[in-house]
């Protein structure tokens, strides 16, 4: 089956922090003209019109439609399961941006949703908070889980250190919506309109990107400038299709399928 679509991973795969992956750019830019791109990250501190900002400054022209974030995901999810729901948010003004434009409901008091990104402005007082809104019973909702991130200053923790912390406050387990979570798979899927195996996801994390395109049935590539590395495709039996050094091997790879 001919691909038709592919959904290529931000952070690690087309850039480090504030540094462009050498090459990306060109490669990109000549993949848009053949193929449906969509892009996709984990990272909710920015909203979709922030990171067409962000990849507009590294040369990669893009529109809001073509970003899924965790956060607009979980604006997806919230409007489809929670809609009237008002939500404590831990997170970023990106994420609380994209939520705003959505219309969903925020709160600081008496609230009975708790939606966790990162918040690069985490206290105990917040978690604190939270934690009061859980034990009434709200809704606990991530957008992520990632441990950490890989950034041009060395690896800070992520979202999920945080989820973490109010999980285990708690006793409850969130509903996560970020990678590789069915929910984002299917909002791949839904947003380019293909079969799963007409999509190849590209990702620099197998236990995020890859993950999630093998179990939404599509087609996968790891690129080793990230999180993952190609000894770790054995140790954590995760298969992707293909594995490349770099996304700018990418276009060779699809000229040869």
């Amino acid at each position: 089956m001919r691909l038709k679509a592919l959904v290529i991973d931000l952070d690690g795969s087309v850039y480090h922090g504030t540094k462009l992956i050498e090459g990306a750019a060109e490669a990109l830019n000549h993949l848009t003209e053949r193929y449906a791109v969509l892009f996709l990250t984990n990272n909710s501190t920015r909203s979709r019109a922030e990171y067409v900002q962000r990849l507009a400054q590294f040369g990669i022209p893009a529109t809001k439609e073509q970003l899924i974030t965790s956060g607009y995901a979980a604006v997806r999810y919230v409007q489809a399961n929670y809609p009237r729901t008002r939500f404590f948010v831990l997170g970023s003004p990106g994420l609380k941006e994209e939520l705003r434009e959505h219309q969903i409901a925020l709160c600081a008091e008496s609230c009975d949703g708790v939606l966790v990104g990162l918040d690069k402005e985490f206290t105990y007082a917040k978690l604190q908070q939270a934690l009061t809104f859980l034990l009434h019973g709200a809704v606990f909702i991530a957008t992520n889980t990632d441990p950490y991130l890989l950034t041009s200053e060395g690896i800070k923790p992520g979202a999920g250190s945080l989820v973490a912390a109010l999980e285990t406050a708690s006793g409850r387990k969130a509903i996560v919506t970020g990678k590789p979570s069915a929910f984002i798979a299917a909002l791949i899927q839904e947003q380019l309109q293909l079969p799963p195996r007409e999509i190849l996801v590209v990702g620099d994390n197998l236990q995020t990107d890859i993950l999630m395109g093998r179990t939404g049935g599509m087609r996968t590539t790891l690129v080793l400038t990230g999180a993952s590395k190609r000894e770790d495709v054995e140790r954590l039996r995760i298969q992707p299709d293909y594995v490349l050094p770099s996304i700018t091997d990418l276009p060779r790879l699809l000229a040869s399928l």
